[in-house]
């Protein structure tokens, strides 16, 4: 059984985008909190814990990821999704590391934030010290899934050059041409 988002913290320095999906979210029965900054987000959690946290990547006074350690250990049991315009694969990884449950690119449509929180709550956290790896919920990203779109925009980008492509990704030719036939491309 799904469990419904009753309640969220949304943290991101634009004005317009923040309060846009709170209303977005607040029409769809979810009560939506909003903070500007990073520690004014941590302050809303002390006194008021709720089901998922929204946390912007780039912001002016403090980057989200610095901070998701703060915001899990505040709120263990929220879905904790990260936004970002940038969104690449080693930043989907240091997220996941530092603390969130999944990456999302802006703009992000409010009932697939919905419907992507509700699946990370009814996943059971693993304790810190398990070393299983969690499955993902259906149609959350998958690391193979942003490797490859991340390959595939390089490809796009270089004319199908695959040395330029992988200059592009920061890793060496050889391996971008094991990657290329692992992942069937």
């Amino acid at each position: 059984m799904t469990r419904r988002i009753e309640t969220a913290l949304l943290v991101d320095d634009d004005d317009a985008f923040r309060t846009t999906l709170q209303g977005a979210l607040r029409r769809r029965g979810v009560v939506a909190r909003t903070a500007a900054t990073i520690d004014e987000g941590l302050v809303a959690l002390e006194y008021e814990p709720v089901d998922l946290v929204v946390i912007d990547y780039r912001m002016p006074r403090g980057d989200g990821l610095s901070a998701l350690a703060q915001y899990r250990k505040l709120q263990p049991d929220a879905a904790i999704v990260m936004l970002t315009g940038f969104g690449d694969i080693p930043l989907a990884v240091a997220a996941m590391r530092e603390g969130a449950d999944t990456l999302l690119s802006k703009p992000v449509d409010a009932d697939k934030l919905l419907r992507e929180a509700a699946s990370l709550r009814d996943r059971q956290r693993p304790p810190p010290s398990a070393s299983a790896a969690p499955t993902p919920p259906p149609g959350s990203l998958k690391l193979d899934d942003l490797e490859r779109e991340a390959i595939r925009a390089a490809l796009r980008e270089s004319g199908g050059v695959v040395a330029t492509a992988a200059k592009l990704l920061g890793i060496d030719r050889r391996t971008l041409q094991r990657k290329l036939k692992k992942l069937g491309g």
